[in-house]
């Protein structure tokens, strides 16, 4: 596994155009080489979003030029700023080892994915058979099984509206079963995130590792049951028909030179039942949940050996309401002051929900 270098970037120009150019420039100034960059922006429509992927795409060939990065644009609003980007790197020392795919790469033994699209005219369930279709390809292409993803994210356009079709996050759940019914599944399911966008259909974007189960583990939490347990009651549909479960895990380990914790979309969640709270209250519990899941001793209860501390890279918080913002900043900035902490408006897939958090922890050396 190669050791990656996590940043955020942000922009407050006035026009996206504007933003996207700040953007660019300031990554393609880095010391490390840039392999990934996911914007987080505000299109209107899918028409808009479909018009600024082209040009995130197209501008990130340009200048990057023949060692132009993978990109995904989500139609997730940042809150603090125009425009925002996380960037994957890894040390120039490591550049030669990057091949390039189109909308993937490798290197080495690992495989990641810019975002894969379907056309927005197909209902979600449609669009994430084809998208799944298209990660069949890259992992057989690759000699990758499924059950080597390590991490997965799904960003889902109005996740929480009832389709006739089905709820969405519903039917990307069923077709994410069907997808994973055809692999065993030994060393437990991927990290994963299934959170709202408010245009784009749906995009997944994923890592892979060839032979994961001899360098990454899945991570249980105690406090929260598996997703993948969950009862029929906390699952949501507007047909009568059985609700697969979320296949995902909370969180998973991955080993390096600097191990890392690959953190699943979080939420104020105890056993299956949501903590009904004000914002920062659902907040404080969320972290709660997530700082004993990356702990040194649920680590090794998961079977990592020898874990070390870890310490966050990157947060990403997902709220609900826009206007929740300041009071969620304030007390973010006083318990996590030393964590880059992107801010993002989108539904989360329970009513109740008020925020939900992600991230990416890496063992201190």
């Amino acid at each position: 596994m190669t050791n990656k270098i996590y940043t955020i970037y942000r922009s407050k120009a006035a026009t996206f155009n504007e933003a996207l150019e700040e953007i660019l420039a300031a990554a393609k100034e880095s010391d490390n080489e840039v392999i990934r960059i996911v914007i987080f922006g505000a299109p209107e429509n899918n028409a808009e979003h479909a018009a600024e992927r082209s040009t995130i795409e197209r501008r990130c060939r340009e200048i990057f030029a023949e060692k132009a990065p993978i990109v995904g644009y989500i139609a997730q609003t940042p809150l603090r700023c125009r425009l925002a980007a996380e960037v994957t790197a890894i040390d120039r020392s490591d550049a030669e080892r990057v091949v390039r795919h189109g909308d993937y790469l490798t290197i080495d033994e690992e495989i990641l994915s810019g975002g894969i699209y379907a056309p927005t005219t197909m209902h979600i369930g449609e669009q994430a058979r084809v998208i799944f279709e298209r990660m069949d390809q890259i992992l057989k292409a690759e000699g990758v099984a499924t059950e080597d993803i390590v991490r997965q994210w799904n960003y889902i356009e109005q996740i929480t509206h009832l389709a006739p079709e089905g709820q969405h996050y519903q039917l990307l759940n069923d077709e994410r079963s069907r997808f994973y019914s055809m692999s065993e599944w030994p060393n437990g399911y991927p990290a994963a995130t299934g959170i709202g966008a408010q245009t784009g259909g749906l995009t997944i974007m994923f890592d892979a590792v060839r032979g994961s189960a001899n360098c990454s583990k899945a991570v249980d939490n105690p406090l929260q049951v598996s997703a993948h347990a969950y009862s029929q009651q906390v699952l949501i549909n507007n047909r009568d028909a059985h609700k697969t479960t979320p296949k995902f895990e909370r969180a998973r380990y991955v080993a390096a030179d600097k191990g890392s914790v690959y953190i699943s979309g979080t939420a104020a969640i105890r056993g299956e039942e949501s903590c009904r709270h004000d914002v920062v209250e659902q907040t404080a519990l969320t972290m709660e949940n997530i700082d004993y899941l990356v702990s040194r001793e649920n680590l090794a209860k998961s079977g990592v050996e020898n874990p070390r501390q870890v310490e966050y890279s990157t947060l990403r918080v997902y709220l609900k309401h826009r206007e929740d913002l300041q009071p969620v900043v304030e007390w973010m900035d006083e318990h996590y002051p030393q964590t880059d902490t992107l801010y993002l408006w989108a539904d989360i897939c329970r009513e109740e929900l008020l925020i939900e958090i992600e991230g990416i922890a890496v063992e201190r050396v």
